[in-house]
């Protein structure tokens, strides 16, 4: 049996997706190691810097604090559920569940506004995402 091999693509066309440059989704610099991400070291250092000064706006420098703590403590933990985090309570005897948006911890039940142990998910969840394009 006789293959017909004479149609060949132009070496140059297979290789230019591999050898294009990544460049920074903020900057525009060239990417080598980290273009998983989409942005360089500095550009994702700056943008979450910016989401979680974002995060901390609607709260309290006192709720700030304690989000702090919290996070420094080891206070709060992810679940297996994404999202979903478990937080001691500030006298050690509860355990909360909170999501970035809400708590049920006693404040984050009838407060108008949402609890530390939120605040402290969200630093999380900033902090932990792989992928930051939706920040820019």
């Amino acid at each position: 049996m006789w293959v017909d091999c004479s149609y060949s693509m132009p070496y140059d066309s297979l290789m230019s997706n591999a050898t294009a440059p990544v460049a920074c989704l903020r900057c525009g610099r060239k990417l080598t190691a980290s273009a998983a991400a989409g942005y360089g070291p500095t550009c994702l250092r700056k943008i979450r810097a910016a989401a979680i000064t974002a995060a901390r706006a609607d709260f309290t420098p006192e709720q700030q604090a304690k989000a702090d703590e919290l996070i420094r403590d080891g206070g709060i933990v992810p679940t297996a559920r994404p999202g979903i985090f478990q937080a001691v309570s500030s006298k050690g005897d509860a355990v909360y569940l909170v999501h970035p948006a809400a708590c049920n911890c006693s404040a984050g039940l009838r407060a108008r506004r949402p609890c530390y142990h939120s605040l402290a998910a969200r630093i999380l969840s900033v902090a932990s995402r792989r992928s930051l394009a939706k920040a820019a």
